[in-house]
């Protein structure tokens, strides 16, 4: 084996001369084996030693590459994430306002319901607001369900939740508002006082003193349905204020009905007549009151009436008085419910001390006692 070694070096690596011309002179060097070896061992060290150095500089390169591009996708994963983050939050802020929108109008609706319903409502374990809470809008790696709920981003279940409520809540609410204006609306119908369904909310609100800084709800916010809700409210709130306004008592304390409204026999003569009032017999000079508020149209001796009150109401009411002892009052005079406007008699055409009662509306009499009979039904 060392042989054909040497045999190898010997005929591979032969000494060679190397001749040099340099101005006109020849000069020649002697390049030994062992040179000639140390050469090639050199150069071929040379290239591997480049070789490798190129193939780890690729490398590297490509390795930061690689990061850099890793780095870039995660921000843009971020960045999307901090986007959708953003996008859910605003829309949770307009849900946010949408729900504070229908619970101030649920507020003011059930501050608004009249006496006659009851105001429980059915229970809620929600609360009523949520806090979604101001947050920055730098970049930050992506929220665990934990680091959201800290944020103040809330699960769209509870939204939901809480929209549901809101409904059941105004339904429960129309559910009475419907039973009660059914109620009213049947007593007046049954006492024949249709026309006074016919009024509207510009004849209550003319000539009463209202006002008040405009606050107004946001009605963009607000469900259709719920604000019809708030109309039937208002309706009804009408129809109670007309109840309130109504002649719903019969004007003496103390009293026993001596005559009634309709076809009777004339004290007097005995013949068939109509009876346009109630007689309400009592001791004399017992306190005769307004059964509403009105003014008074006239006050004096008025023919068969005797000494006589005339009293005009609100929505086309009017109450007489007749055969009584003193009047209290005087024409034009305003009196409140209650208001003592008279003493029981027996003046003018009667045959013993009684009050003589008459109710009319928009002209037309009405029976006095099937009318306090049937509002006493919905008061």
């Amino acid at each position: 084996m060392l042989v054909l070694i040497k045999s190898f070096y010997h005929r591979f690596f032969p000494a060679r001369q190397l001749l040099i011309r340099q101005n006109g002179e020849v000069k020649h060097m002697v390049l030994a084996p062992w040179f000639q070896v140390s050469l090639i061992l050199i150069t071929l060290t040379a290239l591997a030693w480049l070789t490798w150095s190129t193939f780890r500089m690729l490398a590297q390169s490509q390795q930061i590459n690689d990061i850099e591009q890793h780095q870039l996708t995660k921000q843009q994963r971020w960045q999307q994430q901090n986007q959708q983050q953003q996008t859910r939050y605003t829309e949770q802020l307009e849900q946010l306002a949408a729900l504070e929108q229908k619970h101030a109008l649920l507020q003011s609706v059930i501050e608004s319901l009249p006496e006659s319903m009851s105001k429980p409502l059915p229970s809620n374990d929600e609360n009523e607001t949520l806090p979604v809470q101001e947050h920055s809008s730098e970049l930050h790696a992506p929220l665990t369900d934990e680091q959201q709920s800290d944020l103040g981003l809330q699960t769209p279940d509870r939204f939901k939740r809480l929209h549901a409520h809101y409904q059941h809540s105004f339904e429960h609410i129309e559910q009475q508002i419907n039973q009660r204006h059914q109620t009213i609306v049947t007593v007046l119908k049954g006492a024949g006082l249709e026309d006074t369904l016919t009024v509207n909310d510009t004849d209550l609100v003319a000539g009463t003193a209202q006002g008040g800084p405009l606050d107004l709800f946001d009605e963009s916010k607000i469900p259709s349905y719920f604000l019809g809700v708030a109309d039937k409210l208002l309706v009804l709130n009408s129809l109670e204020n007309l109840l309130s306004e109504l002649p719903q008592t019969l004007p003496a304390a103390d009293y026993y009905i001596s005559s009634s409204y309709g076809l009777r026999k004339d004290p007097m003569n005995g013949r068939r007549a109509f009876h346009k009032g109630v007689d309400l017999a009592g001791w004399h000079k017992t306190a005769i009151f307004a059964p509403a508020d009105g003014t008074v149209l006239r006050a004096g001796r008025n023919g068969g009436y005797g000494n006589f009150i005339e009293l005009q109401h609100k929505n086309g009411f009017v109450t007489r008085f007749g055969h009584l002892n003193k009047i209290k009052v005087k024409n034009g005079q305003r009196v409140s419910k209650d208001d003592v406007i008279g003493l029981m008699g027996s003046t003018g055409r009667s045959t013993s001390t009684h009050l003589h009662y008459e109710v009319l509306v928009n002209g037309k009499h009405v029976n006095p006692v099937k009318i306090t009979k049937a509002l006493s039904r919905v008061r």
